[in-house]
């Protein structure tokens, strides 16, 4: 988990604890149905925001992303609950509960750059819970005397943004210099020097960074060996497979599901590389893709040629 999921959850944790103490000072100001309102509001952005998070950061893994947002959701639905009653809390659970598996589910089809913006969104929702606090624990009958009151809404405002681009930009900053090193670090430039120099062979390398393959066309000549390298340089798993039958296998990865006799497919664990050797025994245009659910929706897709 990098810098900015770090920076997400600690935003919400340190959320959950503004919000808490105020409801505790103000919960006899609220009725019952607004307590309820702001625990169910809490609870679901809460839930969204973690899930969203969750989702991309372990996409291939929806189950643990799925537990783990709905567990920050209810915890922090129940605890703002707590401080109005059984109903609050009750209302607080399962909008957290709701909240974590619907983000969860969204980040897992979604990729990266798709999920900051989502995660900004949710994560000012979440903060708008202050406002609605105070915007419910004010009388009806309050008479404004005079506009300084717009400054403690309007300075909180001006915190929060500043707040929430500064940490931003920090983790984003971390993190692309971490995904620089790492790519930079993990290069294979002896794949290419192999090709030129190995004429009886065909050795193709793809690379995954990013929720992307390094190439999204492929091509190989009928009966003749091909060596597929899948180096994945992301967080998450990936994957690659050909729908063919047409096809003998030389040498297998321990992870590759090769046994099957209509398709080629080769697994990568996050920062490992994987080899696949076979030869392609028809010639045709076939489909690779990603298999982890969301990844092919998100790009991962391409073109093995075989002529």
């Amino acid at each position: 988990m990098g810098n900015y999921e770090l920076f997400i959850l600690g935003s919400l944790g340190l959320l959950t604890f503004v919000v808490v103490i105020l409801a505790v000072i103000w919960k006899k100001t609220f009725r019952n149905m607004q307590g309820m309102m702001i625990s169910m509001f809490f609870g679901m952005n809460v839930g969204l925001t973690a899930g969203v998070l969750l989702g991309v950061a372990y996409q291939g893994d929806l189950y643990f992303s799925t537990i783990l947002s709905m567990v920050i959701g209810v915890l922090a639905g129940s605890l703002c609950g707590a401080c109005f009653g059984i109903l609050s809390v009750l209302e607080g659970v399962m909008a957290g509960l709701m909240g974590g598996m619907m983000g969860a589910m969204v980040g897992e089809m979604i990729n990266v750059n798709q999920s900051i913006n989502l995660i900004q969104i949710f994560l000012f929702f979440s903060i708008s819970t202050i406002f609605v606090m105070a915007i419910l624990k004010t009388s009806k009958k309050t008479k404004i005397e005079n506009k300084r009151w717009l400054l403690k809404p309007l300075l909180l405002s001006i915190l929060i943004a500043v707040y929430l681009i500064a940490g931003n930009s920090l983790a984003e900053k971390n993190e692309k210099m971490m995904n620089s090193e790492t790519q930079h670090s993990d290069h294979l430039p002896t794949i290419n020097n192999t090709e030129e120099f190995n004429k009886n062979s065909q050795v193709i390398a793809i690379e995954t960074a990013k929720m992307k393959y390094s190439k999204n066309e492929i091509i190989v000549e009928k009966d003749k060996s091909v060596t597929l390298t899948l180096k994945n340089l992301d967080t998450v798993e990936h994957d690659i497979e050909i729908r063919t039958s047409f096809f003998n296998m030389i040498k297998g990865s321990k992870h590759n599901h090769g046994g099957e006799n209509n398709l080629l497919h080769l697994h990568a664990a996050p920062k490992k590389t994987e080899t696949l050797t076979f030869t392609v025994t028809e010639s045709g245009v076939y489909e690779f893709y990603c298999t982890i659910p969301g990844h092919k929706e998100s790009g991962m897709i391409g073109r093995f040629i075989v002529s």
